[in-house]
């Protein structure tokens, strides 16, 4: 009588040649998905550290200018800057503007990424009237003129919440924000992976949102006159000199453009980029 080859029954016992060939094959099986898994995610982008805590209600106390984005300035023992933003892709302008330019609280939800924060303000929220502090002053320092490669994003997106806040991916996401008013922000990236961030202006300092909507979300060489308010970095940008990258570049814009900027966001010296800071004086 020949022999025959080991045949599975479900309600039999496994045979033994079956059963040893599974107790080899499924953990390799399992190794290699496992591995497969994370080469594939180790190529993927960061979608970003930013946190977006809606949680619970934060409120902060401080000094609200609206030119031309709402900012509370001298936040917290810190005194750090935050950006202010409504629910949606909607700009706290309108909001704000009544207060501008004078001390004041008002609660949110808390977006933060790294050093930048933020406020989203929902529609139940006021602003109130606070005692002034004569002591404080948001004042203008102009740095000198500044050439960047990077990605002009929404800023609130970017910040956490989005992920990821960036990219072609995001484009039409963002240029909703931007036509809503939104703060545009604009980012490079150092040799190390680390973002540093710019508010955007126009030329003649007004809100630059809409006028940005065409290039947001892919890398471009931008030029401008780089100011400081309060714990604000902002770039003046020149419109002329505002050139999109290769196609090549479109990939991943941080891995091709610039050595390692030595910037954070509060730097005081803006070390290693081409400033002129002979012409800086402050307001």
């Amino acid at each position: 009588m020949s022999k025959q080859d080991d045949f599975f029954v479900g309600y039999l016992p496994t045979p033994i040649a079956i059963a040893g060939f599974y107790r080899i094959a499924i953990p390799l099986i399992a190794l290699i998905s496992l591995t497969l898994g994370a080469w594939i995610a180790m190529g993927q982008q960061s979608a970003g550290q930013g946190i977006w805590d809606i949680s619970e209600e934060v409120e902060i106390t401080g000094y609200l200018t609206v030119d031309p984005y709402p900012v509370i300035h001298f936040v917290g023992d810190d005194q750090r800057s935050v950006i202010l933003v409504q629910q949606g892709k909607l700009s706290a302008f309108d909001k704000a503007f009544p207060f501008a330019n004078s001390w004041v609280s008002i609660s949110g939800y808390a977006i933060t990424r790294g050093d930048w924060s933020m406020l989203e303000i929902p529609p139940s929220s006021a602003f109130v009237s606070e005692p002034a502090n004569p002591s404080q002053d948001v004042g203008l320092e102009i740095l000198g003129e500044i050439t960047l490669q990077g990605e002009i994003i929404d800023s609130k997106c970017f910040l956490g919440v989005m992920k990821p806040g960036h990219g072609k991916t995001h484009r039409a996401c963002a240029a909703m924000c931007l036509l809503g008013g939104m703060p545009p922000m604009f980012v490079v990236k150092s040799e190390t992976g680390e973002r540093f961030g710019y508010l955007l202006t126009a030329q003649d300092g007004t809100s630059a949102s809409l006028e940005l909507v065409d290039n947001v979300a892919v890398p471009v060489n931008l030029t401008g006159q780089l100011e400081k308010r309060g714990d604000m970095l902002y770039i003046r940008y020149d419109k002329s000199q505002l050139i999109r990258l290769s196609e090549t570049a479109l990939v991943d814009y941080g891995e091709l453009i610039t050595a390692d900027l030595g910037l954070t966001h509060d730097n005081e010296s803006m070390m290693s980029v081409d400033t002129h800071s002979e012409n800086a004086h402050q307001h």
